[in-house]
């Protein structure tokens, strides 16, 4: 099985076209959209671990276009909250992996570069 595409968001994101600006992708939909709340259809559990992951993930990372996912992941993290002892290895390695997938484990939010605003500098205005 093939690497799965990193999206242009998160390559931006990494500083990918700073040294190759020819690769960027152009046509890619951009969401602009937030996440936004729960949805109604969740349990109870399931709606406190959406907000945990909307509250805990990269500011700018989750859109509209991630709710199914996000709501996937939030079903296998009240999962894991229910049954801590009874879930099994390959629930909590899909867990893992989709946690991985929206930035919010170490090593995969350790490759994002999000560039700062710059400060304005009273000298601005003499450019």
């Amino acid at each position: 099985m093939s690497r799965p595409r990193t999206p242009t968001k998160i390559l931006d994101a990494r500083g990918s076209f700073k040294t190759h600006p020819e690769r960027k992708r152009d046509g890619e939909p951009e969401v602009t959209t937030p996440l936004g709340s729960a949805p109604d259809r969740l349990s109870e559990l399931e709606r406190v671990a959406w907000g945990e992951v909307a509250t805990y993930s990269p500011p700018g990372v989750l859109t509209s276009a991630d709710r199914l996912h996000v709501e996937e992941l939030c079903i296998l993290l009240a999962l894991s909250w229910a049954e801590r002892e009874n879930m099994q290895t390959s629930s909590r390695s899909l867990l893992n992996k989709m946690m991985g997938q929206l930035g919010m484990n170490p090593s995969d939010r350790s490759r994002l570069s999000i560039e700062k605003p710059k400060d304005a500098s009273p000298f601005d205005k003499f450019h």
